[in-house]
C-alpha cells in the first residue's frame, strides 16, 4: 500500500481567475495552476533542478495604484459628503481594487533551470516571497544533490547554460480578447447615450442607462487590463486599455467638479432639470465625454480588428485534380 506524498506549501500567489501556486514535497517541486474549470500539475524534482534565478524588475504600478486608491477614497468622501451614497460606494470600492492591484503588482521574475528546460515560476512574482520560497527550494536542493563549494560558484555557470538564460523569455499566452470587444462596443453606445442627452433629450431613464452602461464598461475595463497581462494582444491594445481607465477615471472626477460648479452657480434657482441642462459648462463637459467614449471606443475596434485579421489561419489550399 502506497502513501500519498505530503505537501508544505511554498510562500507566493498570482492571479485571481487562473491562479498559480508552489507545493513542496521530500523529493520533488510542483507547480499548480487552477481556474474555474480545470487544473493543471508541473513537477520538477529536486535532483534535477540545476539553477533557480530571480530578475527584479521595476515596479511603477504600485505607486500609481497607490495615488488612485487615495484619490478615490478622498472622491468617496466628498460624494458622501454631497449626499451621492451610489457613487460614493462605486469610489470606495475602485480604492479596494486599486490597493488590491498595487499590493500584489509584480516587482521580480522567477525562472527554474532543469537540464531540458527554463520554466517561469508565476506565483513568485513578489521579491518578499520569492526570497522565501528560494530559501526553502535552496535547503531542500542542497539535501538531495549536496552542497556545492565556494570554488565551484565562483567558476560560474557554463556558457550556454548562461545564454539560454539570459535569453530565455516567458511563453506569450493567447488571448482572444472578448472583453476588450465588450468594453470597447459598450464604449461606443456610451457615447451614443451622451449624444442623445447633448441634444436635449435628456431623461431619468437615459440616465439610469448611462450609469448602467458606464459601470460596465468599467468593470470590463479592470478585467480586460488584468487578462492581458502576458498575452499575445499587440502593444496598443494593451496600452489603449490603460488610457481609457485613465480617461474613465478623468470623466468622472470631471463630472464630479461640474456637479460641485453648476451647484455653486445656480445654488436656489436649480429649479427645473432644463435649466441644469442648459448650462454652458455641462454641454462643454458633454461634448468632451461624447467625443472620448466615440474615439477611445472606434480606436480599440479597430485595432482589435487589425489583431484578428493578423492571427487568422488561412483557409487549406484546395489544390484540385490540376494542381
Amino acid at each position: 500500500m502506497t502513501t500519498k506524498p505530503q505537501y508544505s506549501r511554498l510562500p507566493g500567489r498570482s492571479g485571481i481567475f487562473v491562479r498559480d501556486s508552489l507545493w513542496m514535497s521530500t523529493d520533488h517541486l510542483l507547480s499548480v495552476r487552477r481556474n474555474p474549470f480545470s487544473e493543471s500539475y508541473r513537477r520538477f524534482y529536486f535532483a534535477d533542478i540545476q539553477a533557480i534565478v530571480v530578475t527584479e524588475l521595476p515596479n511603477s504600478l504600485a505607486p500609481t495604484g497607490l495615488t488612485a486608491a487615495v484619490l478615490f477614497i478622498v472622491t468617496a468622501a466628498a460624494l458622501m459628503y454631497t449626499w451621492h451614497p451610489v457613487w460614493a460606494s462605486l469610489c470606495a470600492l475602485l480604492s479596494l481594487v486599486s490597493f488590491f492591484v498595487s499590493w500584489r503588482s509584480a516587482d521580480c521574475a522567477c525562472y527554474l533551470q532543469t537540464s531540458v528546460s527554463t520554466e517561469m515560476l508565476p506565483s513568485l512574482r513578489r521579491r518578499v516571497d520569492a526570497a522565501k520560497a528560494t530559501a526553502l527550494l535552496k535547503a531542500e536542493i542542497e539535501r538531495t544533490q549536496g552542497s556545492v563549494s565556494a570554488e565551484v560558484l565562483e567558476m560560474g555557470p557554463p556558457v550556454a547554460r548562461t545564454a539560454r538564460l539570459a535569453t530565455s523569455k516567458p511563453a506569450l499566452r493567447h488571448s482572444s480578447g472578448q472583453v476588450h470587444w465588450m468594453a470597447f462596443a459598450l464604449m461606443i453606445v456610451r457615447g451614443s447615450i451622451s449624444a442623445i442627452s447633448l441634444k436635449g433629450a435628456a431623461s431619468i431613464p437615459l440616465g439610469i442607462a448611462a450609469t448602467i452602461v458606464g459601470t460596465a464598461i468599467l468593470l470590463l475595463l479592470i478585467l480586460a487590463a488584468i487578462q492581458q497581462r502576458n498575452s499575445d494582444l499587440p502593444v496598443g491594445v494593451r496600452r489603449l486599455v490603460y488610457v481609457t481607465l485613465a480617461f474613465y477615471i478623468a470623466s468622472g472626477l470631471a463630472s464630479f467638479a461640474v456637479s460641485i460648479y453648476i451647484a455653486l452657480q445656480l445654488g436656489p434657482r436649480a429649479t427645473s432639470q432644463a435649466m441644469i441642462m442648459e448650462n454652458p459648462m455641462l454641454k462643454a463637459y458633454g461634448l468632451v465625454d461624447l467625443i472620448g467614449f466615440l474615439v477611445l471606443g472606434c480606436t480599440g475596434l479597430i485595432l482589435m480588428w487589425r489583431h484578428q485579421r493578423s492571427v487568422r489561419t488561412p483557409p487549406p489550399l484546395d489544390l484540385g485534380n490540376g494542381g
